[in-house]
């Protein structure tokens, strides 16, 4: 009985540090969003918020790697170093972000996340074996419908005859994502261990990339405070902690129920969006972010332990 009791504490324990841990990335992965939308309108271009992204991530990640062992990486090993930094990184954010020069930011937000959560949560029930429950896949379904919600003027409206292109290169970027996600649960490994590897391998292959393509000069014309205030969000804040924090809920809270946390990304943006770039939702998005946020509850169970916890009171009433 008493291990019973132990064992049912660390696993509430553990699933709320893996619930903070996924709502400081989507916090930290919207603000990062916001932030580079101001930054393309300070003239930076989206290779350039690549590049100031795995330079800072980089440099704040490499003592990290060089403590826990450079030479094996960290004992991750050169083969999963290697396939992790493909999938979760330089290429990744190539194709994430090279979407939005064919396809509207609306396309973004509804492939990207809904791809993710999909391709992730069946992978999880097929490859790793977790059970899905019929909270989590009525509350993926809601969040889905929420993200769809969200950008459906702009995927419905002035897509261009190139928006095609977007939208692959935003599913490649997605099933990127989620198989990282995959390996990083299915490994078992550390998140700070593993993104310490990522940011460093993608450093070593984006920074002479981006000189080769005459980067140094495009730094001459670069406005330097708005290069390095990306340079500390998109690398310390998105490369870093909002990476970390994601690999954190991944480990605690197992794929199928973490992968939500990126789907909610568009709806927490709509709100980062008031004050950074002064952007007021319409109805649709206020029915989006209203969708997603009951999925969410509904997936992590919060409507089950409310239910629950009336029984138990009318219970000790009775």
């Amino acid at each position: 009985m008493t291990q019973t009791v132990t064992d049912t504490a660390r696993t509430a324990k553990r699933e709320r540090w893996g619930f903070a841990s996924g709502a400081v990335m989507a916090l930290g992965a919207s603000l990062s969003f916001a932030a580079a939308r101001a930054g393309i309108l300070d003239g930076l271009g989206t290779v350039d918020l690549i590049f100031a992204r795995f330079l800072v991530a980089a440099a704040i990640m490499l003592p990290l790697l060089v403590h826990f062992g450079a030479f094996d990486l960290a004992g991750i090993g050169w083969r999963r170093g290697l396939i992790l930094t493909l999938l979760g990184g330089a290429p990744f954010a190539l194709l994430q972000t090279g979407g939005y020069a064919f396809a509207p930011l609306a396309h973004g937000a509804v492939i990207a996340p809904s791809t993710v959560t999909i391709v992730s949560t069946i992978g999880a029930a097929w490859f790793l074996g977790e059970r899905l429950s019929r909270d989590h896949l009525a509350g993926a379904a809601i969040v889905l419908a929420g993200v769809v919600l969200i950008g459906w003027d702009g995927l419905v409206h002035g897509t261009g005859d190139r928006a095609w292109i977007g939208d692959l290169l935003f599913f490649g970027s997605s099933v990127l994502w989620a198989g990282f996600t995959l390996l990083l649960r299915h490994w078992r490994l550390s998140a700070l261990r593993a993104i310490a590897v990522v940011a460093v391998l993608s450093c070593l292959v984006m920074t002479p990339a981006y000189f080769a393509l005459d980067g140094a000069d495009r730094l001459a014309l670069l406005p330097v405070g708005a290069l390095v205030l990306q340079g500390l969000v998109q690398g310390g804040l998105q490369g870093v902690v909002t990476m970390v924090a994601y690999g954190r809920a991944v480990i605690l809270l197992g794929v199928s129920r973490a992968v939500l946390f990126p789907a909610c990304v568009p709806a927490v943006s709509v709100l980062v969006g008031i004050p950074i770039v002064g952007e007021m939702p319409g109805p649709l998005q206020i029915g989006g972010l209203a969708l997603v946020t009951f999925g969410l509850l509904t997936t992590v169970g919060m409507f089950r332990w409310i239910s629950a916890a009336r029984n138990v009171s009318a219970g000790g009433n009775g």
